[in-house]
């Protein structure tokens, strides 16, 4: 297949079939047949220099054990250095099979069983799962939203949550509000945090799709833990692989003993394989993508300022994860529901974000826009139905 064919991002790809979670696995999650605008990951081409790569480690037969930790870890602190002008030291990071299963496994490792793990929400849901299933108290923060669509962390209250918390999970950029925290917010955060003697685990997958500035957290705080990995932005999920930092030669210790216990601490070979090249090669390809998910940022904008007033939408700050609020068309969760499904339209329930996300649905704008503008469609069509004409 030409190259040519993989960078037309306005060429819809039938992903039936192939095993997709997102489009083989809709049914199953709606109950119904859906157009699937939901689980985040972008209906475009994988990166074709992942493609590239994949497919040049296939030429040989045997696929064994990979020895490639080091020169995985060594692109990924070598890519956040060029991209976001901090880079952790190699000898400070881990392989870890995703960014879910590290973050699980950093819970476990820097907190005991009834400690208090505080997360802002609405939130990417492992973050809460990762809390309870732990066996730790959760404890969460609702973000403040303003009149503009814009969420800010609630200063006022943050000493009072923070106040016997042992840790604070972090999503930076923030899923799936639409927030790139700025440094200025970051180094607040930071010293509020270290003012009451917690740590912090920042998941910063989102960071390689951000519009804005983004800071990476330990640039700001060398103790805190990092997670990140290729797959959000070089749409390679399916493929695994992440990496974990931490300047703390404890923090550090305590991680890497509980990836080994949890078993998690390895990648596959095409995981290893498909990051090493995409965070060395793929700059150029991922300056495409963003260039067309802006374009798409802006035609969801103005399809919905121009047809669909009730729905309040203020265009993300990263990648392509939409927040709608549908809470003006005075409908319950159940009714918004039933509605996405008789127009046949998959998104993610708000609620299931934690605190702070009844009334809302999470939208995946990550396609082709003819498939996009086909979602907004149905989109519209729903909220007809849940704000009939009087």
């Amino acid at each position: 297949m030409s190259v040519d064919a993989l960078d037309d991002f306005d060429r819809i790809w039938d992903r039936h079939g192939t095993g997709s979670l997102k489009w083989d696995g809709a049914k199953a999650r709606f109950g119904a047949e859906v157009l699937p605008m939901w689980v985040a990951d972008m209906d475009l081409p994988t990166a074709p220099v992942v493609l590239e790569a994949l497919r040049r480690r296939l030429q040989h037969p045997i696929l064994g054990y990979p020895w490639l930790d080091h020169e995985y870890r060594m692109a990924a602190c070598q890519w956040m250095a060029q991209r976001h002008g901090w880079g952790p030291e190699v000898g400070h990071t881990q392989v870890a099979s995703g960014v879910v299963p590290a973050l699980f496994a950093a819970v476990r490792a820097l907190t005991a069983p009834g400690d208090t793990v505080l997360t802002l929400t609405p939130v990417y849901p492992p973050f809460l799962q990762a809390v309870r299933s732990n066996g730790r108290a959760l404890r969460t923060l609702t973000l403040e939203y303003d009149a503009e669509g814009v969420y800010r962390i609630p200063w006022e209250q943050l000493d009072d949550a923070l106040a016997g918390t042992r840790l604070l999970l972090l999503c930076s950029p923030h899923n799936p509000v639409g927030r790139v925290w700025t440094s200025e917010e970051l180094s607040r955060l930071v010293a509020r945090c270290r003012g009451h003697g917690v740590r912090v685990v920042s998941d910063e997958i989102h960071a390689d799709l951000s519009e804005l500035p983004h800071t990476p957290l330990p640039a700001l705080m060398p103790e805190a833990v990092l997670l990140s990995a290729p797959g959000k932005a070089f749409n390679m999920a399916g493929l695994g692989g992440a990496v974990i930092a931490c300047g703390d030669a404890e923090g550090y210790r305590l991680l890497r003993e509980e990836l080994e216990r949890s078993q998690c601490q390895h990648a596959t070979t095409p995981g290893l394989v498909g990051g090493i090249a995409a965070w060395r090669d793929g700059a150029q390809w991922l300056d495409r993508v963003r260039a067309y998910l802006r374009g798409n940022a802006l035609a969801l904008a103005q399809r919905i300022a121009r047809d669909m007033p009730a729905l309040a939408f203020r265009p993300p700050e990263f990648g392509y994860l939409a927040w709608l609020d549908l809470r003006r068309c005075g409908q319950d969760d159940q009714r918004i529901d039933a509605a996405l499904r008789e127009v046949g339209l998959g998104l993610n329930a708000g609620a299931d974000f934690g605190p702070g996300g009844t009334g809302f649905r999470r939208l995946n704008f990550g396609c082709p826009r003819p498939l996009l503008e086909a979602g907004l469609d149905r989109l519209q069509r729903a909220l007809a139905l849940l704000s009939p004409p009087a």
